[in-house]
Protein backbone atom coordinates (compact mmCIF):
# COMPACT_ATOMS: atom_id res chain seq x y z
CA UNK A 1 0.00 0.00 0.00
CA UNK A 2 1.37 3.24 -1.44
CA UNK A 3 -0.64 5.39 0.80
CA UNK A 4 -3.52 5.51 3.82
CA UNK A 5 -5.66 8.52 2.08
CA UNK A 6 -8.32 4.93 1.19
CA UNK A 7 -7.78 4.24 4.40
CA UNK A 8 -8.51 7.12 6.05
CA UNK A 9 -11.31 8.43 3.48
CA UNK A 10 -13.09 5.18 4.57
CA UNK A 11 -12.56 5.63 8.30
CA UNK A 12 -14.88 9.09 8.08
CA UNK A 13 -17.27 7.18 5.92
CA UNK A 14 -16.43 8.85 2.63
CA UNK A 15 -16.89 8.26 -0.67
CA UNK A 16 -13.83 8.98 -3.41
CA UNK A 17 -17.08 11.77 -4.60
CA UNK A 18 -17.62 13.17 -0.82
CA UNK A 19 -13.48 13.98 -0.51
CA UNK A 20 -13.18 15.41 -4.19
CA UNK A 21 -15.92 17.86 -3.10
CA UNK A 22 -13.76 18.50 -0.06
CA UNK A 23 -10.59 19.18 -1.51
CA UNK A 24 -12.38 20.62 -4.77
CA UNK A 25 -10.80 18.59 -6.78
CA UNK A 26 -12.52 15.58 -9.23
CA UNK A 27 -13.26 12.19 -8.30
CA UNK A 28 -10.76 10.87 -10.60
CA UNK A 29 -7.81 12.77 -8.84
CA UNK A 30 -8.79 11.34 -5.67
CA UNK A 31 -9.29 7.73 -7.11
CA UNK A 32 -5.84 8.88 -8.89
CA UNK A 33 -4.14 9.70 -5.46
CA UNK A 34 -5.40 6.70 -3.48
CA UNK A 35 -4.43 4.14 -6.34
CA UNK A 36 -0.64 5.75 -6.64
CA UNK A 37 -0.99 6.45 -10.44
CA UNK A 38 -0.87 10.02 -9.48
CA UNK A 39 1.53 12.09 -6.82
CA UNK A 40 -0.51 15.07 -5.08
CA UNK A 41 1.78 18.36 -5.28
CA UNK A 42 3.04 19.34 -1.55
CA UNK A 43 0.22 22.04 -1.37
CA UNK A 44 -2.54 19.51 -2.12
CA UNK A 45 -0.83 16.84 0.23
CA UNK A 46 -0.85 19.66 2.62
CA UNK A 47 -4.59 20.49 2.46
CA UNK A 48 -5.42 16.62 2.63
CA UNK A 49 -3.16 16.14 5.73
CA UNK A 50 -5.47 19.39 7.13
CA UNK A 51 -8.08 17.71 6.12
CA UNK A 52 -7.78 14.87 8.22
CA UNK A 53 -5.69 16.76 11.03
CA UNK A 54 -2.97 14.50 10.68
CA UNK A 55 0.89 14.77 9.50
CA UNK A 56 1.15 14.11 6.03
CA UNK A 57 3.98 11.37 6.55
CA UNK A 58 1.27 9.74 8.04
CA UNK A 59 -1.12 9.32 5.02
CA UNK A 60 1.52 9.32 2.04
CA UNK A 61 4.02 6.58 3.20
CA UNK A 62 5.98 5.25 -0.16
CA UNK A 63 7.76 2.79 -1.60
CA UNK A 64 9.75 4.54 -3.43
CA UNK A 65 10.37 8.43 -2.80
CA UNK A 66 8.17 10.76 -4.75
CA UNK A 67 8.97 14.21 -5.90
CA UNK A 68 6.55 15.73 -2.41
CA UNK A 69 8.23 13.13 -0.34
CA UNK A 70 11.43 15.03 -1.20
CA UNK A 71 10.40 18.51 -0.86
CA UNK A 72 9.02 16.96 3.03
CA UNK A 73 12.21 15.41 3.48
CA UNK A 74 14.35 18.49 2.48
CA UNK A 75 12.67 20.55 5.54
CA UNK A 76 12.60 17.78 7.81
CA UNK A 77 16.17 16.21 7.36
CA UNK A 78 18.03 18.33 9.86
CA UNK A 79 15.17 16.95 12.44
CA UNK A 80 15.94 13.62 14.39
CA UNK A 81 14.38 10.60 13.77
CA UNK A 82 11.08 10.61 14.55
CA UNK A 83 10.49 13.76 14.72
CA UNK A 84 8.07 15.47 12.46
CA UNK A 85 6.71 19.08 12.31
CA UNK A 86 2.24 19.59 11.63
CA UNK A 87 1.43 20.36 8.07
CA UNK A 88 0.89 24.20 9.29
CA UNK A 89 4.48 24.31 10.41
CA UNK A 90 5.58 22.88 7.29
CA UNK A 91 3.81 25.22 5.06
CA UNK A 92 4.75 28.43 7.40
CA UNK A 93 8.47 26.99 6.93
CA UNK A 94 7.63 26.81 2.74
CA UNK A 95 6.63 29.99 2.62
CA UNK A 96 9.67 31.47 4.34
CA UNK A 97 11.76 29.80 1.49
CA UNK A 98 9.72 31.49 -1.24
CA UNK A 99 10.00 34.87 0.56
CA UNK A 100 13.64 34.49 0.87
CA UNK A 101 13.98 33.67 -2.87
CA UNK A 102 11.64 36.70 -3.67
CA UNK A 103 13.93 38.56 -1.54
CA UNK A 104 17.17 37.61 -3.02
CA UNK A 105 18.37 35.98 -0.43
CA UNK A 106 20.87 32.61 -0.91
CA UNK A 107 19.47 31.48 2.26
CA UNK A 108 16.55 31.21 4.76
CA UNK A 109 16.70 33.96 7.51
CA UNK A 110 14.54 34.20 10.75
CA UNK A 111 12.66 37.23 9.46
CA UNK A 112 11.61 34.91 6.57
CA UNK A 113 10.43 32.64 9.45
CA UNK A 114 8.37 35.45 10.75
CA UNK A 115 6.97 36.41 7.30
CA UNK A 116 6.01 32.46 6.69
CA UNK A 117 4.28 32.45 9.76
CA UNK A 118 2.12 35.56 9.17
CA UNK A 119 1.34 33.61 5.57
CA UNK A 120 -0.61 31.17 7.53
CA UNK A 121 -3.72 33.10 8.82
CA UNK A 122 -5.09 30.47 10.69
CA UNK A 123 -2.65 29.65 13.11
CA UNK A 124 -3.27 30.91 16.97
CA UNK A 125 0.96 31.99 15.86
CA UNK A 126 -0.04 34.27 13.78
CA UNK A 127 -3.31 35.36 15.65
CA UNK A 128 -1.41 36.96 18.38
CA UNK A 129 1.24 38.40 15.87
CA UNK A 130 -1.47 40.61 14.42
CA UNK A 131 -3.25 40.91 17.81
CA UNK A 132 0.29 42.86 18.90
CA UNK A 133 0.54 44.80 15.84
CA UNK A 134 2.20 42.69 13.00
CA UNK A 135 0.73 42.21 9.39
CA UNK A 136 1.85 41.59 6.16
CA UNK A 137 1.86 44.66 4.08
CA UNK A 138 1.69 44.10 0.00
CA UNK A 139 5.70 44.16 -0.86
CA UNK A 140 5.86 40.76 2.43
CA UNK A 141 3.27 39.19 0.47
CA UNK A 142 4.13 35.80 -0.88
CA UNK A 143 3.49 35.08 -4.55
CA UNK A 144 4.57 31.85 -5.21
CA UNK A 145 5.19 29.90 -8.26
CA UNK A 146 7.04 32.99 -9.36
CA UNK A 147 10.19 31.97 -7.83
CA UNK A 148 12.00 28.88 -7.13
CA UNK A 149 12.04 28.31 -3.40
CA UNK A 150 15.29 28.93 -1.38
CA UNK A 151 16.71 25.38 0.38
CA UNK A 152 19.52 26.99 2.22
CA UNK A 153 18.94 27.96 5.87
CA UNK A 154 21.23 30.24 7.87
CA UNK A 155 22.45 29.18 11.22
CA UNK A 156 20.32 31.48 12.83
CA UNK A 157 16.90 29.87 11.14
CA UNK A 158 18.10 26.22 12.15
CA UNK A 159 18.92 27.92 16.08
CA UNK A 160 15.04 28.60 15.59
CA UNK A 161 14.27 25.34 14.28
CA UNK A 162 15.91 23.65 16.91
CA UNK A 163 14.55 26.15 19.70
CA UNK A 164 10.85 25.12 18.44
CA UNK A 165 12.45 21.35 18.07
CA UNK A 166 13.54 21.62 22.23
CA UNK A 167 10.11 23.61 23.14
CA UNK A 168 7.69 20.40 21.42
CA UNK A 169 9.88 18.37 23.51
CA UNK A 170 9.69 20.22 26.37
CA UNK A 171 5.95 20.16 26.18
CA UNK A 172 6.15 16.75 25.54
CA UNK A 173 4.44 17.32 22.12
CA UNK A 174 4.25 14.61 19.09
CA UNK A 175 4.37 17.44 16.49
CA UNK A 176 6.80 20.65 16.22
CA UNK A 177 3.94 23.52 15.59
CA UNK A 178 3.67 27.06 14.64
CA UNK A 179 3.55 28.48 18.16
CA UNK A 180 6.92 26.58 18.66
CA UNK A 181 8.05 28.08 16.12
CA UNK A 182 7.13 31.54 16.87
CA UNK A 183 8.43 31.52 20.69
CA UNK A 184 12.25 29.65 18.76
CA UNK A 185 11.75 33.23 16.98
CA UNK A 186 11.21 35.23 20.00
CA UNK A 187 13.60 33.81 22.19
CA UNK A 188 16.12 34.62 19.34
CA UNK A 189 14.80 38.17 19.09
CA UNK A 190 15.79 38.31 23.14
CA UNK A 191 19.04 37.03 22.37
CA UNK A 192 19.71 40.28 20.39
CA UNK A 193 18.83 39.05 16.82
CA UNK A 194 18.72 42.94 15.14
CA UNK A 195 16.35 42.20 11.94
CA UNK A 196 13.53 41.02 14.28
CA UNK A 197 14.28 43.69 16.79
CA UNK A 198 13.79 46.03 14.00
CA UNK A 199 10.88 44.49 12.74
CA UNK A 200 9.27 44.63 15.50
CA UNK A 201 9.97 48.05 16.65
CA UNK A 202 9.13 49.38 13.04
CA UNK A 203 5.46 47.72 12.89
CA UNK A 204 5.27 49.01 16.95
CA UNK A 205 4.87 45.45 18.48
CA UNK A 206 3.98 44.92 21.96
CA UNK A 207 7.05 42.71 22.30
CA UNK A 208 6.26 42.46 26.36
CA UNK A 209 3.25 41.51 25.88
CA UNK A 210 4.11 39.22 22.80
CA UNK A 211 6.43 37.57 24.74
CA UNK A 212 4.15 36.52 27.80
CA UNK A 213 1.08 35.51 25.74
CA UNK A 214 3.92 33.15 23.53
CA UNK A 215 5.38 31.74 26.50
CA UNK A 216 2.07 31.13 28.88
CA UNK A 217 0.75 29.28 25.27
CA UNK A 218 3.95 27.42 25.14
CA UNK A 219 3.92 26.26 28.92
CA UNK A 220 0.45 25.77 30.19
Amino acid sequence: MKNRLKELRKTHGWSQADLARRLKISRQAVNGFESGKFTPSLEMALKIAGLFNVAVESIFVYQEKSPMQTLIENITQWLPKGEKFTYKAIEAIEYAQYQAALSQYSQVEPEHLLYGLLNHPTTTATRLLIEHGLTLNEDNAIARQEVPKITKFSPESKYVLELALNIARLRQKKYIDTEHLLLGLVQLMQLGDENLTDIFQRNEVDTRSLIEKITELNYK
